[in-house]
C-alpha cells in the first residue's frame, strides 16, 4: 500500500512537472535548463575532470581552451534539457512530438520499409537521443523495439518504462535484452540500440575509435549478419535554439561477406565506431563526453585527480 502510494505521488508530481515545462513559453523553459547547466557546472567535479579528460585523450591535446568549454558547457544544457524534454514527453501527444522534430534523409527508412527489411537503428548518446525512438514511430507509424537500463529504484523504473514504453515503443530491460531483441526483431521487425559506451571485456570486441582502442558491443553486427537486418544510424542534434530536434539518417552500413563470421562482426562493428567517430567530429558538443569510453583499455586517464590540461 505505502509503494502505492509513493507510486501515485511520484507519478501525479512528474507528470505535473511534464505538463508546467510543456506550455510555459520556450524562453522560460531553455532559461531554466541554462541555469540548472550552469550550476551542475559549477559543483560537479567528477564528471568535469572526466570530459576533459576523455577530450585531451581523444585530441591528443589540440582542443582551444575555449573549445572545450564550449563542448563542456553543451554536455551540462544538454543533459538538462534532456531531462525537461523526457517529462515533456511523459504528456505530450503525438502531434507535438512532431512538431519537435524534423528528419534529414527520411527516404532511407521509407524506402527499406515499404521493401519489409529489417532495421537495426544504432544511436549514441547524442543531442537528444530519448527522442529518437518514438519521434519513429510518430513519423513512420511503425512501432520499435528498444533497450532500456534500469535503475535501483523500482518506483523510477516504472515511470521511465511507463514513459519510453508510450508511442508504440517496445522498452526492452537491458538485463534480459538478447533474447527479447532477437525475439523483436523477428516480430516486430525493427529495434534500437544506443551502441556507444564502454562494455566489459565480455560484451564487448575491440574497435578503432579516434585512433585508439576501445571495447564496442557487436551485439548489432551480430543480429545484422544473422537475421539478414540493416544497420542504420540515427543520430539526433537541437537546433541551435533548442526548439527543434533534427534526427538525421545514414545510408545502411555494410560490408563484403566473407565465410568467416567473426571477421564480419569485427569488421561491420569498426564500421559502427567509424560512423559515430565521424559524427563526433562534425559536431563534438552534441555527444556525451562525460562517459568513460575509454576505460576499458585506458583506465589510467580517469584516476581522479591526474592532471588533466584544459
Amino acid at each position: 500500500m505505502l509503494e502505492t502510494c509513493k507510486k501515485f505521488l511520484l507519478f501525479s508530481f512528474l507528470k505535473a512537472l511534464g505538463y508546467f515545462f510543456l506550455y510555459i513559453p520556450h524562453f522560460l523553459r531553455f532559461g531554466f535548463a541554462k541555469g540548472v547547466a550552469y550550476i551542475l557546472y559549477l559543483l560537479d567535479s567528477r564528471r568535469k575532470y572526466d570530459l576533459y579528460n576523455n577530450l585531451d585523450f581523444a585530441y591528443q591535446g589540440t582542443l582551444e581552451p575555449q573549445k572545450k568549454q564550449e563542448i563542456l558547457m553543451t554536455n551540462y544544457l544538454n543533459c538538462v534539457y534532456n531531462a525537461i524534454c523526457f517529462f515533456m514527453l511523459s504528456v505530450s501527444n503525438k502531434r507535438q512530438v512532431l512538431e519537435m522534430t524534423t528528419f534529414d534523409n527520411p527516404e532511407i527508412v521509407w524506402n527499406l520499409l515499404e521493401k519489409n527489411e529489417k532495421i537495426i537503428f544504432t544511436t549514441a548518446h547524442y543531442g537528444n537521443w530519448e527522442y529518437t525512438t518514438p519521434a519513429f514511430t510518430c513519423t513512420f507509424d511503425r512501432p520499435i523495439a528498444a533497450i532500456m537500463r534500469l535503475t535501483p529504484s523500482a518506483i523510477v523504473n516504472a515511470y521511465l518504462l511507463n514513459v519510453r514504453s508510450r508511442f508504440n515503443v517496445v522498452a526492452i530491460d537491458k538485463r534480459k535484452g538478447a533474447s527479447r531483441l532477437i525475439s523483436a526483431l523477428k516480430n516486430i521487425g525493427i529495434i534500437g540500440i544506443l551502441t556507444d559506451q564502454n562494455t566489459s571485456t565480455n560484451e564487448g570486441i575491440i574497435v578503432k575509435f579516434f585512433n585508439k582502442d576501445v571495447r564496442h558491443t557487436p551485439i548489432a553486427s551480430l543480429l545484422s549478419l544473422k537475421y539478414n537486418a540493416k544497420i542504420i544510424y540515427a543520430f539526433s542534434e537541437y537546433s541551435k535554439d533548442y526548439r527543434k530536434i533534427h534526427i538525421k539518417f545514414l545510408p545502411p552500413l555494410e560490408i563484403p561477406r566473407t565465410d568467416n563470421l567473426q571477421q564480419d562482426i569485427q569488421s561491420l562493428t569498426q564500421l559502427q565506431s567509424d560512423a559515430l567517430e565521424q559524427i563526433i567530429r562534425n559536431n563534438p558538443k552534441e555527444w556525451l563526453w562525460f562517459h568513460r569510453k575509454f576505460k576499458s583499455q585506458y583506465p589510467e586517464i580517469y584516476t581522479y585527480g591526474q592532471k588533466s590540461t584544459h
